[in-house]
């Protein structure tokens, strides 16, 4: 989570100009608009977790070459399906959905 808060600081520091050495700001202060910082960290968490395997994908993964060519990518989209499904609650406790 030390990462996190780094990331937090650099932002923070990006978004209020500091850091760019010339004192003033004003060309690069607006960098990313009306974006929120927090809510760019909270998506590039999530996207974090999307990207790690967890126990059910794991399985799908391990199941992929028994199964029969044909059925190679049903198990892809249900491999897929079930990392987004394992982000709505994610995506719910960062406030994303409402």
């Amino acid at each position: 989570m030390a990462d996190m808060n780094d990331i937090a600081g650099l932002l923070g520091s990006l978004l209020s100009g500091g850091g760019n050495g010339d004192g003033g700001g004003d060309d690069n202060s607006d960098i990313f608009g009306d974006i929120d910082p927090e809510m760019l960290l909270k998506i590039l968490d999530i996207a974090s977790k999307m990207g790690g395997n967890d126990a059910n994908t794991a399985l799908l993964t391990a199941l992929r070459p028994l199964l029969k060519a044909e059925n190679r990518p049903k198990l892809d989209r249900a491999a897929t399906l079930m990392k987004l499904i394992s982000i709505i609650p994610l995506l719910r406790d960062a406030g994303l959905l409402s």
